[in-house]
């Protein structure tokens, strides 16, 4: 979107969007860009709350009276309101929350999780026919071997063959999140909000233990790709006050 952003202003043509990543934003340079401080895939806030979703989109094409450029990065003050769907998560599974962030105890809780939570997600398959938890290229016991990798001294874990490394350990952490996403909204009862969801992945499960382990290896890592998974693509800013 840079790219065509650029292309669209040399022929007169003004744009602006709209930016979740703030570090990504900050690479790639589109001319204007509005930085929001909601979830991945809530780029307007909080569903069904109108008033504050044109908020959102007044303040995004706000920058089109702006002739600072030729960026302009722009940040949105307020988070996203809270929905009607605050109570806490109740899972129906105990996770026992490893004690160190040791790459075997790591992913042998990892694995564990995935073995209890998988009957609700053969509930979840059952009802929707399909999971998106599959753009890494790898099964999710294989995705959470591959991340938990990383966490080894000197390790260099291998890419299904015409991937990259650094998208497919960020791809592999999607995939883990998703899939448990799945698994628990198919139980019974009322649907928990986004940010219950998010809070719950990121507090309580090892699945996001793992990744907030890999937070500060990927930031020494002499590979730049894997050093930019660490710093914007792995935990969302709403999650990182969890980072030690």
């Amino acid at each position: 979107m840079s790219a065509l952003g650029h292309f669209l202003e040399t022929a007169g043509i003004a744009t602006a969007g709209i930016s979740l990543v703030r570090e990504n934003t900050e690479l790639m340079r589109p001319p204007r860009a509005l930085w929001v401080p909601f979830e991945l895939g809530r780029p307007f806030g909080a569903p069904h709350a109108p008033a504050f979703q044109m908020r959102v989109l007044l303040s995004a094409l706000a920058l089109l009276d702006r002739t600072d450029g030729p960026v302009i990065l722009e940040d949105f003050p307020d988070d996203a309101p809270e929905s009607d769907s605050t109570a806490s998560l109740v899972c129906p599974v105990n996770f026992p929350k490893p004690p160190n962030p040791d790459e075997s105890d790591l992913l042998r809780a990892v694995l564990a999780e995935t073995a209890s939570l998988a009957p609700w997600h053969a509930l979840f398959m059952e009802t929707h026919g399909r999971s998106i938890a599959t753009v890494s290229g790898l099964d999710i016991d294989a995705a959470a071997r591959y991340a938990a990798a990383f966490l080894e001294p000197r390790s260099n874990p291998e890419p299904p063959e015409g991937r990259d490394q650094a998208s497919t350990l960020r791809f592999a952490i999607e995939d883990l999140r998703n899939w448990r996403l799945e698994a628990i909204t198919a139980q019974p009862g009322p649907k928990p909000s986004s940010k219950t969801l998010a809070d719950w992945f990121w507090g309580e499960t090892a699945t996001g233990a793992l990744a907030l382990a890999l937070h500060p290896v990927l930031l020494e890592s002499t590979s730049p790709r894997l050093r930019q998974v660490g710093k914007g693509q792995l935990v969302p800013r709403a999650q990182q006050h969890r980072l030690g």
